[in-house]
């Protein structure tokens, strides 16, 4: 009798089969789906440009005065949950009107390491690197991953600071990710850098 023959008579195979199969495909469709990033919705002012997928949401701040702006991308393009907790994604971004680069750098570092319940994994704090916008603009990008104690939750953030010396004032955007996964596998089975980069890399300043 073949080896596909005993297969299918045994149930106790087809049932880990099955399992096997469908944890798969459960793990292809988790990893961050960028096609996401093929329709997109422009997103103008006369100071910058940039597009998000189209099934972003805006969220409208409270203050209508306040040039902020926040988008909630929860589940487009990503898992909706992470160990049976809902996975959370959210963009902000902050106009800082400083001197120079340094002080809006300076102004997230202390912001990304000033809350009390944060707890790093060893020897790991914040990592640095730079990229270009589509502008032009050297950027500086922070990355970095935490658990939150009063909230239960693990958190990867980005950080991209893009300065404007035309309008004196660093532009900063936040890419956050909320789950729950004391290994941080989600983060890298979800490519959430990638996710980030696809994003950052079509912000022009005007």
């Amino acid at each position: 009798m073949s080896i596909t023959q005993n297969i299918a008579l045994s149930t106790p195979m087809r049932v880990v089969l099955i399992l096997v199969v469908s944890y798969l495909s459960l793990y292809v469709r988790a990893q961050n789906d960028t096609s996401v990033f093929t329709k997109q919705k422009e997103v103008a002012t006369s100071e910058y440009v940039f597009r998000v997928p189209e099934h972003w949401k805006n969220i409208p701040q409270i203050d209508n005065t306040s040039k902020d702006r926040k988008f909630d991308f929860s589940g487009v393009g990503l898992p909706e949950e992470c160990n049976h907790f809902p996975v959370t994604a959210t963009l902000t971004l902050r106009k800082y009107e400083c001197n120079n680069i340094s002080s809006a750098e300076d102004y997230v570092v202390t912001e990304i390491t000033s809350y009390p319940d944060r707890v790093t994994q060893p020897g790991h704090n914040y990592e640095t690197d730079s990229m270009k916008v589509l502008s032009g603009e050297k950027a500086t990008l922070y990355s970095t991953r935490f658990l939150r104690r009063t909230k239960v939750f693990n958190y990867t953030r980005y950080d991209l600071i893009v300065y404007s010396q035309k309008r004196k004032a660093a532009y900063m955007f936040t890419m956050t990710f909320q789950y729950r996964d004391p290994t941080y596998a989600f983060e890298k089975e979800n490519n959430l850098k990638k996710y980030a980069l696809k994003f950052f890399s079509n912000i022009l300043l005007r």
